[in-house]
């Protein structure tokens, strides 16, 4: 994937994006159910560590509930269609990981866990949202024309002396 194809341009953002949005997914499609930290680690291949952490984040945003009758189990804390990008989107950016921390990625999963479709479609869904995020960045960008540089400092800077005599001169000119 090349920078520009990453929201924001930070791999490491992109990367979180794709594995909450995986975990997510798994909770919109088997909603209202629970699901484990077995279960989740077994479908995704991601440590039940790093999973516990996110479930843990996920709750914190009110995504997600934690089961009191099942320990190491959660559900969504709301109707699945109210899940959207954007609620991924401020959990990645909450739970950012401190310096020396190791990130849940999308691309690391344990050794001999073959992907999922739901992996491969969260990662496109990511993808399909940052390209739109790009064009409509772009679309902004470009409304903004640096002429408006050149208009805001030639009022900020008075005119030349010899510019200004010249000026004044001809003004009193027409005059008469």
């Amino acid at each position: 994937m090349k920078t520009e194809d990453f929201i924001l341009g930070d791999s490491a953002l992109h990367q979180r994006l794709c594995a909450i949005t995986e975990i997510l997914g798994k909770f919109v499609a088997c909603a209202p159910r629970q699901l484990s930290i077995w279960h989740l680690a077994e479908s995704t291949g991601k440590s039940e560590l790093d999973l516990e952490n996110l479930c843990a984040g996920l709750t914190r945003a009110a995504l997600l509930q934690s089961s009191p009758n099942v320990a190491g189990s959660w559900s969504l804390a709301c109707a699945p269609d109210q899940v959207t990008l954007e609620d991924v989107f401020r959990c990645a950016m909450a739970e950012q990981p401190a310096v020396g921390q190791q990130v849940l990625s999308a691309s690391q999963p344990l050794p001999g866990h073959r992907p999922q479709r739901q992996q491969h479609d969260a990662n496109l869904l990511v993808m399909q949202a940052a390209m739109a995020i790009n064009q409509s960045v772009f679309l902004h960008l470009r409304q903004f024309s640096l002429d408006r540089l050149k208009i805001s400092s030639s009022v900020s800077f008075p005119a030349p002396r010899s510019f200004r005599h010249i000026s004044r001169r001809s003004a009193s000119v027409a005059r008469v």
